[in-house]
């Protein structure tokens, strides 16, 4: 479940496409979006998760046609004493309850949620040797993406199995097995690439068309496993691809980006997001069944983003992540409304908050080659103010933090690994400004 790209919302929704990339000025404030998340039918309930905010929310479609926070809460880490961000967040049912699997990036967390009023803590895993970014339902079993691949999880959080998936780029953790029980795909640089769980080898790499790489935003896929093939939407189109890249069927889309493919519950259709809007189509001949613009939804502030689709007791439910909040659309991607004929909506006044960048990034190292187990000075400019960093340094993770200028120097011992020529990467866990260099183990 994920990581997606966080869309930072203005007025100006043609700004959306580039505000993104770029450290927000000290002072300007915006409101956190809403890009994706998971939901599921709970004893004919509807419940929504997301970790958008930095927090674990829950919401419950109540009778009222009202979208209910039962539950918003933070990490903590001890060490520290402080809160810390969730990542992302997934639901599952087990047994005739229901639970909440979350992440922080050291740490896999398992609530039961049954009551949908409270969150309790059943159990949890920390994993120091690995960044931990995304959530996922693999093989049937709740299943984490790294930086270092994904683990496969028994109900106790119990490593059950797991796949060395190293994907490019950082904070990348747009890895899922799309439904699929025997492959999983990874959306990164441009391509889909498949690896084949049995032979735990990577198959095959499709190329597509993206503005911007998968990076923090999780794109869905729809598998097809009757003819070894996946529906994605890129920056083009929707497309059916072979897995020998060939493009089978397409639809060109009207919007700026592709974000996420879901399919109907009956496997018949598709629901995709574009940015300005939703569409369904048959998934025989890609032809149009109904679509629905959704900037206008919320103070016309909306951006189409993440999508989930839902089997309930009259049909199916979309739930829609669209920056400014989540809405819920049925079968026919009509808006869902309360008894007050409201437009049902779940939306946040959490404030999103940037370090101010100050200079171009930059690393140097006292000297760039040393042997195992030695000390050697890194220093660094060019962070976010006051930010946490993360080293990755041959396989090891290191944390820092910069000063007020976004400069650091840290002493930092050479891993225990045999001599090989490797990398010094420091990455900015808020602005997500990263800078490597090359260094010898000798």
């Amino acid at each position: 479940m994920n990581y997606m790209k966080k869309i930072l919302f203005s007025f100006a929704v043609v700004a959306l496409a580039a505000s993104f990339l770029i450290p927000v000025p000290s002072g300007q404030t915006l409101t956190k979006s809403y890009y994706g998340g998971d939901a599921v039918n709970y004893n004919d309930r509807l419940v929504v998760a997301t970790a958008n905010t930095g927090k674990m929310e829950l919401f419950l479609l109540a009778g009222d046609g009202n979208l209910k926070k039962f539950v918003s809460m933070k990490s903590y880490d001890p060490r520290f004493g402080k809160d810390v961000d969730f990542k992302d967040v997934l639901l599952n049912n087990e047994d005739g309850r229901l639970f909440a699997y979350a992440v922080d990036g050291k740490g896999v967390y398992k609530y039961d949620v049954s009551d949908l009023k409270t969150a309790v803590e059943v159990a949890r895993v920390v994993d120091t040797t690995d960044y931990i970014g995304g959530l996922e339902k693999i093989g049937g079993y709740v299943s984490t993406v790294g930086t270092k691949g994904v683990t496969m999880y028994t109900g106790n959080l119990k490593a059950y199995d797991r796949y060395k998936i190293v994907v490019p780029g950082n904070y990348t953790f747009n890895t899922t097995s799309a439904g699929s029980d025997k492959f999983i795909f990874t959306v990164a640089d441009d391509t889909i690439k498949i690896f084949d769980r049995e032979s735990r080898v990577t198959l095959t790499d499709i190329p597509l068309s993206f503005k911007w790489g998968g990076e923090r935003y999780k794109r869905s896929l729809v598998d097809d496993r009757f003819n070894n093939a996946v529906y994605v939407v890129d920056d083009q189109a929707l497309r059916k691809v072979n897995f020998r890249g060939e493009i089978e069927k397409s639809f060109r889309h009207t919007g700026y980006s592709g974000y996420d493919v879901v399919s109907s519950t009956d496997n018949s259709h598709l629901y995709f997001s574009d940015g300005i809007g939703v569409v369904k189509l048959r998934k025989s001949d890609l032809s149009v069944v109904d679509y629905t613009y959704t900037q206008s939804l919320a103070n016309g502030n909306g951006w189409a983003m993440g999508l989930q689709a839902v089997s309930m007791p009259d049909g199916d439910k979309v739930v829609l992540f669209n920056g400014s909040g989540i809405f819920v659309l049925d079968a026919n991607l009509k808006p869902l409304k309360n008894t007050n004929s409201e437009l049902t909506i779940a939306t946040t006044t959490d404030e999103e908050t940037y370090p101010t960048v100050i200079e171009p990034v930059s690393l140097a190292v006292d000297r760039n080659r040393a042997a195992a187990n030695s000390t050697i000075v890194l220093r660094g400019a060019g962070y976010g103010q006051n930010e946490n960093l993360r080293i990755e340094f041959a396989d090891t993770i290191i944390q820092a933090q910069a000063n007020e200028a976004g400069n650091f120097s840290i002493n930092i011992t050479v891993p225990s690994v045999k001599p090989r020529r490797t990398d010094i990467k420091v990455i900015g866990e808020a602005s997500h400004i990263s800078y490597s260099l090359g260094f010898q183990v000798e």
